[in-house]
């Protein structure tokens, strides 16, 4: 006599959390619904009864690890400040698989649904804003915001790294440098908080002299601000003034247009970084430089730095390999400034980029007449708590 199998009660969070694993390990782009229904074990046509496409399951994705990192600290907050980092640390190291997915795929979502992750992440941002403004009552409430978003990304950049460290020191590092942050010195004191500039359009510079040149400053910028796959070819030759067809005499796809856009943040990675070593007469003489060296391109309209995080999972296989290699290499010259050993080093710098590349994407900072000292500032607490 055949049984019939009883469909389980928690199907669809069992779909959400197999969404998330596999959109943060292959990217959204790369993952199809087949691929999430095989993952839990079900045809595609079950699948399709509980979401009606892939960016649906995307934005259940992604509000479902902000609702879990909200509920953790939910949790921890009558502990103060120290008990909600350690919280959200342990979940971090805990759940590596189940990263932040909004700092990679909110622009794949529709307009709707990012003002949807926008809320529920400014509810986040709230509890552990609230924790840290009981714990430093003299902010102002501009400065704990930006605290808070540099906390944030500090405990989430676990999940952006595969550095291999014993779980508990692991997360030791992590509280330790996003309190490191969260109690920086460096901001006004009370009834002095830093106001806010006018925005001021980012400034360009010169037109490029070649078409070539064109067409890698405007690819950079409009791959920074849309992503990837929301921008044409067509879209970038006329931002760069130049006509469809002749975009493909210098570069024969996207593919191969961003492949020479993020060669062009590595030359500019490696150059300031030889800059900076070779103006420092030691390694605590090298940080602030070295630093800077990274933050001031990060701010920049086409935000090099951060493509290179963002956008390398859109390369092959070899390519990205390639481009793995030199991004540990680079990290490397970060970490044996640190008196620390290799690996925790690793872990600090990773934490201190993650800061970076965080800040410099979220609008409503980029007001803030100072923000690449103060993010330079933060970077170095969170590199000096090693």
């Amino acid at each position: 006599m055949l049984v019939a199998q009883t469909r389980p009660r928690n199907r669809k969070a069992l779909i959400v959390d197999a969404a998330v694993v596999l959109f943060h390990r292959d990217g959204y782009h790369r993952v199809a619904m087949e691929d999430i229904a095989s993952a839990v074990g079900i045809t595609a046509g079950a699948l399709y009864r509980h979401f009606s496409g892939k960016q649906e399951l995307l934005c259940a994705a992604v509000l479902a690890v902000i609702d879990d990192y909200l509920a953790v600290a939910g949790a921890a907050a009558p502990g103060g400040l120290d008990a909600v980092l350690r919280a959200l640390a342990h979940r971090a190291v805990e759940r590596r698989d189940r990263g932040p997915l909004w700092h990679r795929h909110a622009r794949d979502l529709a307009p709707d649904q990012r003002a949807r992750v926008r809320r529920r992440l400014r509810l986040l941002a709230a509890r552990l804003d609230g924790a840290l403004r009981a714990a430093r009552p003299e902010l102002g409430a501009p400065d704990a915001d930006l605290l808070t978003w540099a906390a944030l990304a500090v405990l989430g950049s676990p999940t952006e790294h595969s550095v291999v460290l014993a779980r508990s020191r692991f997360e030791e590092i992590l509280v330790r440098v996003a309190a490191a942050v969260c109690g920086t010195p460096r901001l006004p004191a009370s009834g002095r908080t830093a106001v806010p500039a006018p925005r001021r359009p980012a400034a360009t510079g010169p037109v490029p002299a070649t078409r070539r040149e064109a067409l890698l400053v405007t690819a950079g910028r409009l791959f920074r601000d849309s992503g990837f796959d929301a921008v044409t070819m067509e879209a970038i030759g006329a931002a760069a003034g130049i006509s469809g067809p002749a975009v493909y005499n210098h570069f024969a796809s996207k593919g191969e247009l961003l492949l020479a856009v993020l060669a062009r943040g590595r030359e500019t990675l490696r150059l300031g970084l030889s800059q900076a070593l070779a103006g420092a007469g030691s390694p605590a003489d090298a940080l602030e430089p070295v630093v800077r060296s990274y933050v001031r391109p990060a701010l920049r309209p086409d935000g090099l730095p951060g493509l290179l995080f963002a956008e390398v999972h859109r390369l092959s296989e070899q390519q990205r390999y390639a481009a793995r290699r030199a991004q540990r290499d680079y990290l490397d010259e970060w970490a044996r400034l640190l008196p620390v050993g290799q690996v925790e080093g690793r872990v600090v710098v990773h934490a201190a980029v993650g800061l970076v590349n965080s800040l410099v994407l979220i609008p409503h900072l980029r007001a803030r007449p100072a923000l690449e000292d103060e993010i330079v500032g933060l970077a170095l607490d969170a590199l000096r708590a090693a």
